[in-house]
Parts: structure tokens; C-alpha cells; sequence
């Protein structure tokens, strides 16, 4: 005898569902089916927008120090950027930049010491200040105002040293009071090279004539740094000639102070200068404050050589650094 199907084993009845009712559960469990498909596809992602602010550069005046950097940021900066030139009065850039305070969608630029101290006043916007040696005395740093340093690399200034001077050991540095960040950098590549930098803090060119006498019994060189608080004109003619006299090694910041004795010199590239500005706008493109430290300091330089005072000082000039000498 055949089992009925609809009798369980407990002898139960079952009642056969109706046709209509059978329809409407695979209906169901086909409508689920096809839910838990649609579930586990994931939806694409929105396109990533590029970056759209705008940049503007502001430029102190129009000389080859400032100008370089300028046309260096707007080949960077394509559509982007514009270059505005501040000739006018410092009240009159301050006037100028006032029309900026409103603008949400723009970064801004300082290239020089005017154009940075007009910037202060844009002070709820991003601004990244470069050229400026002496930022400390105008208080141009804050949370959404930072820089990049004017200082060629500090790495390759003092590797560069060792390698046209193998002997060298104790090099002195004068500044004005303010740049303990950057000594302290500048420490650190020199003991990284094998050289301990002697540094000292004046107020006043008189005071760094004197200690620039006074280091010359314990340094065979001297770091030449374009601090003009502290470092006029006559005194600078001054410190040359005593360099000279007493067979000291000077690292010189620009070619007419090689000429009058440096043994070499190390410029910032505008290009180096314009990518590390670059870098920070880009950084600082989704944040309220611009991240990183105050100042972000160069990876290359621009080195001359001066051929007469290496051979004065008894130094053979390195075969892969003669293309970099510069007769005076």
C-alpha cells in the first residue's frame, strides 16, 4: 500500500495548498532571490574630483629672485594661478588684498618680504610665504600662514663642503637672534657630513664683525648667511678681506661675494622653491590649517666654484665638480 502524502508520520493531515497559493510563494521567493542579487552589487564609487581651487601669487616686486619663482609656480600651476605684481604702497597692497578676504575658494601665494606682510592680513585664508630670510622679526607664521625656506639644501651645501675640503672640520656661522629651528637643521647636516658648525647669535654688524674675528682661532671656515640686520655692506667688505688675509674657506651666498674670495656659493633653484610651495598647497587643499612644520626647508642648490681661492687654500677641485667652477 502506497504512503499517503499528505498523512505525516504522526498521522496528521495536511490540506494541499490551492494552485493560486503555490504561484504566489515561488513568486516570492524569486522577487527575494533577485533582492539579495541587487544587494551584493556595489554601487561605483564617484569619480574623484581633481583639484579646483585657485592660486593666487602675489610677488613683491619684479627682480630675478622673486620673478623666477613667480614663473616657476604658474608653469606648475597651469589655469589655476595668477601672478599679481605688489608695486604699490604697503597701505595700497593692504587695500588691494582686502577684495581677497571674501574669496572662500583660493590659496594664496607670497613670494618676498612685502608681498608676505600684505599677505598677513588675509588672515582666514591659506598662504604659503617664500624668499623671506628674516620671517621670524614680522611674526608671519600661524596656523593656515607657513613657508618654505630660502636657504639652498642644507644637506648638500655641507656635503659639498667635504668633498671639495676633506680636511675640513669646524665651520662658524652668525646669524641675528630668531633661526634656532634652522641651526638646528643646519647642525645636524653638518655632523651628518663630519663637521661641527660653531654657531653664534649677534644684534648688530659690530658685533658680528667681532665674533667673526673671535671664531677664527677655532673654525677653518665660515657659512655666509644674507642676514642684513646684522650684516652691512662695510662690514660684510670687512669679513671678506680678513677671510682672505688668514686663508679661511667661505661659503658665500652670491656671486659678487665669490668673486671678492668665497670659495663657493649655493643659490636656492626657483624651480626647487616653486615645487615645495606646490607641495604645501596640495597638502593643505582639504584642511583648514596648513599641515606640516612652519617651514619646509630645499633639496637642491645652485653651486659655483671659485677656482683661484681653491687653489690659494691648497684644494684640488673634485673631477664631477669642475664643471661647476665659476672664474672670477
Amino acid at each position: 500500500m502506497r504512503p499517503n502524502p499528505l498523512l505525516q508520520t504522526n498521522g496528521t493531515v495536511v490540506a494541499p495548498l490551492p494552485v493560486y497559493w503555490r504561484l504566489a510563494v515561488i513568486t516570492v521567493a524569486l522577487i527575494l532571490q533577485s533582492c539579495a542579487h541587487v544587494a551584493n552589487v556595489t554601487p561605483p564609487k564617484p569619480a574623484v574630483q581633481p583639484a579646483d581651487k585657485e592660486v593666487v601669487v602675489l610677488v613683491s616686486e619684479d627682480i630675478p629672485a622673486y620673478s623666477e619663482v613667480a614663473q616657476a609656480l604658474a608653469k606648475m600651476l597651469g589655469k589655476r594661478g595668477s601672478i599679481h605684481y605688489l608695486n604699490g604702497s604697503p597701505f595700497e597692497n593692504i587695500k588691494m588684498l582686502a577684495a581677497y578676504k571674501i574669496e572662500e575658494n583660493k590659496q594664496f601665494v607670497s613670494i618676498g618680504l612685502n608681498a608676505s606682510i600684505a599677505a598677513k592680513t588675509l588672515t582666514n585664508r591659506q598662504v604659503i610665504f617664500c624668499q623671506v630670510f628674516n620671517y621670524p622679526d614680522y611674526e608671519l607664521l600661524t596656523a593656515r600662514h607657513k613657508g618654505v625656506s630660502m636657504m639652498p639644501s642644507m644637506s648638500k651645501t655641507f656635503s659639498t663642503w667635504r668633498k671639495l675640503a676633506p680636511n675640513i672640520t669646524d665651520i662658524g656661522v652668525i646669524t641675528g637672534p630668531g633661526f634656532e629651528d634652522m641651526i638646528q637643521t643646519a647642525k645636524a647636516a653638518a655632523r651628518s657630513n663630519g663637521i661641527t658648525l660653531h654657531h653664534e647669535t649677534v644684534t648688530s654688524d659690530k658685533e658680528y664683525q667681532y665674533s667673526f674675528k673671535q671664531l677664527a682661532d677655532n673654525v677653518q671656515g665660515y657659512w655666509l648667511l644674507p642676514d642684513n640686520r646684522v650684516l652691512s655692506g662695510n662690514i660684510l667688505s670687512d669679513v671678506m678681506t680678513f677671510s682672505v688675509r688668514n686663508k679661511k674657506q667661505v661659503a658665500v651666498f652670491s656671486e659678487e661675494l665669490l668673486n671678492r674670495g668665497g670659495l663657493f656659493t649655493t643659490l636656492s633653484a626657483p624651480e626647487d622653491i616653486a615645487q615645495h610651495v606646490l607641495d604645501r598647497l596640495e597638502q593643505a587643499e582639504d584642511e583648514e590649517k596648513v599641515p606640516g612644520p612652519d617651514i619646509v626647508y630645499l633639496d637642491k642648490l645652485i653651486l659655483r666654484i671659485n677656482p683661484v681661492m681653491a687653489q690659494r687654500l691648497n684644494l684640488e677641485i673634485p673631477e664631477s665638480y669642475r664643471k661647476y667652477v665659476h672664474a672670477p
